[in-house]
């Protein structure tokens, strides 16, 4: 079967977090040089195709060609990559790091610059998932159109959540999936995250009124922080399947949970 390309929306994506540079670690070669041409090329993480690098037959072309399977590097580093007989110096992990590591920096700065002059929850309109193959790969089908519904009531309540408070909601899903937990005490958090009693009481207020999370009174000066379960199972999903979790809550892809 014949290998399909990146669309043309794949590739503006792709190269909008290059920052007009390779993505390999300390290469200072320019992607497009002053006159315009096109320097760069873009490199697959699993090969397009069977005998290439680090190919992967589970995978479909679809797949293959997605923006997750791609990034774009100079053209020395593309060939460096690409050589068969380097496959073992460049595994998939460890180009998945280089294009996650070079991308954020691009991507941070593009939501600091939404923020600052655009209602930045309207920025990017959300993707619902569809089938839940690969989240919901253990669940019946019972269950699976119970957690599309629990996921889609979810969304609709996310897209509204300013995207600061979307941030810190994602810190506090990852202290609880790390620790095993699904209520945070506020002083920990206060500490934790160095920030003030204030600005940790506007946050987590927003995040309260638009239903993803709230605070539990213990009495005696003690609180704990709750989200909603989607939060907590999500995050945990995009650890194990390697997804930045930005790309879901931030940039509100939710049809990588379909895989």
């Amino acid at each position: 079967m014949t290998r399909l390309p990146p669309t043309p929306s794949t590739i503006k994506k792709l190269f909008a977090y290059t920052g007009n540079q390779c993505a390999m670690t300390n290469c200072t070669e320019l992607l497009v040089d002053p006159s315009g041409t096109m320097l760069g090329k873009i490199a697959h993480i699993h090969a397009a195709e069977k005998g290439g690098p680090r190919y992967l037959d589970t995978m479909t072309d679809d797949e293959r060609r997605a923006e997750a399977n791609l990034f774009i590097v100079c053209g020395k580093h593309h060939d460096i990559i690409d050589d068969k007989s380097n496959e073992a110096d460049w595994p998939a992990e460890k180009l998945r790091a280089l294009k996650k590591a070079h991308e954020a920096r691009f991507k941070k700065a593009e939501r600091q610059l939404i923020e600052q002059f655009v209602d930045s929850t309207q920025t990017n309109q959300p993707v619902y998932p569809k089938t839940l193959k690969e989240y919901g790969k253990a669940l019946e089908e019972e269950s699976i159109q119970r957690e599309l519904k629990d996921i889609t009531s979810f969304i609709d309540k996310l897209r509204e959540l300013p995207l600061k408070e979307r941030l810190f909601a994602i810190k506090l899903a990852e202290r609880m999936v790390r620790n095993d937990t699904d209520e945070l005490d506020a002083h920990t958090v206060l500490s934790a995250f160095n920030i003030g009693r204030g600005k940790f009481q506007t946050m987590v207020r927003i995040i309260e009124d638009h239903g993803l999370g709230h605070i539990i009174d213990r009495g005696y000066n003690q609180a704990g922080v709750v989200l909603n379960d989607e939060w907590l199972k999500i995050y945990a999903y995009c650890k194990e399947a390697n997804i930045p979790p930005e790309e879901i809550f931030i940039d509100m892809d939710f049809g990588l949970l379909d895989g």
